[in-house]
């Protein structure tokens, strides 16, 4: 008689497939059920996005604000808005804030200051890609003033793409081409600066440059320059706090791309109660 083999169950399939064959209020009960099972304190380290949820009334964009806890690389909360108030009634109810020692976040003046005032012993961080892409608006709008709004032209690669990252050909290509164009070169070259100023190694370091750098665009001709001053003036605290933590805000941006991938499945909500179990499930 021969032995008889073992039969082991096979794995079940996961959660969120077996609670969206329940009935619909069924459905975010159990989604609701499963998010309660999930609560805990603040983290040290958060991640603050925003991004775009759907058209209100009269035809006004309505946003929703992430909240990522980078330890364990989950969605913590969603909010409904971005302003401070907002931001603070729809958190209150979370314990441990006092734990919280770095928010990163991009250039967005309402979730600095909810950050400054929610949490006693945190450090505002920013988002370094952020940074870095300050004057690329103003370096397209130009440039298709001399290109016109074609995506395919070689020269928009080269021009948005660091310096550093480029060969010897394209280099020269760049060179080349801005010497037609001085004010495109100046924006071109505030651009690099500010890349070689994130290859620096030290805070110290960095503060010295970045106070250089703007010393230097206050005699800029370019109002577009100007204005670039002033944002790194008012985030200079936060700037530097990267050279000291490494810390960005790319967990946050994938959460982001979840976050479109939750609403093109559903072809859009218009509840943010189910949206945001939907996100906080999916993202879990």
């Amino acid at each position: 008689m021969g032995v008889r083999e073992i039969q082991r169950p096979h794995p079940g399939p996961s959660l969120l497939p077996l609670l969206e064959r329940l009935p619909h209020g069924a459905l975010y009960t159990q989604l609701e059920l499963q998010r309660r099972k999930r609560l805990y304190p603040w983290p040290a380290v958060i991640g603050l996005d925003e991004h775009y949820f759907r058209r209100g009334r009269g035809g006004f964009r309505q946003f929703v604000s992430m909240v990522v806890d980078f330890r364990n690389r989950r969605l913590m909360e969603l909010v409904e808005g971005r302003s401070v108030g907002e931001m603070e009634a729809q958190l209150a109810h979370i314990p441990g804030r006092e734990n919280v020692r770095f928010v990163v976040t991009d250039l967005c003046d309402p979730f600095k200051t909810f950050a400054r005032g929610f949490f006693p012993n945190a450090q505002v961080v920013a988002d370094k890609f952020h940074v870095l892409r300050l004057l690329i608006p103003h370096i397209n709008r130009r440039r298709k003033l001399v290109t016109g709004d074609r995506r395919s032209a070689a020269i928009r690669r080269l021009l948005l793409r660091s310096r550093f990252a480029l060969d010897h050909v394209g280099r020269w290509a760049v060179d080349r081409w801005l010497e037609l164009h001085p004010d495109l070169r100046a924006l071109y070259e505030a651009k690099e600066t500010m890349h070689s100023i994130y290859r620096i190694r030290g805070r110290d370091r960095a503060a010295a440059a970045l106070t250089a750098f703007t010393d230097r665009l206050a005699t800029a001709f370019l109002p577009e320059l100007q204005t670039f001053r002033r944002t790194l003036l008012r985030w200079r605290n936060e700037i530097l706090a990267y050279f000291g933590t490494g810390l960005t805000n790319g967990r946050t941006e994938g959460f982001n791309n979840k976050a479109k991938l939750v609403k093109k499945r559903a072809y859009g909500y218009r509840s943010f109660p189910n949206y945001r179990l939907r996100l906080l499930n999916a993202c879990a």
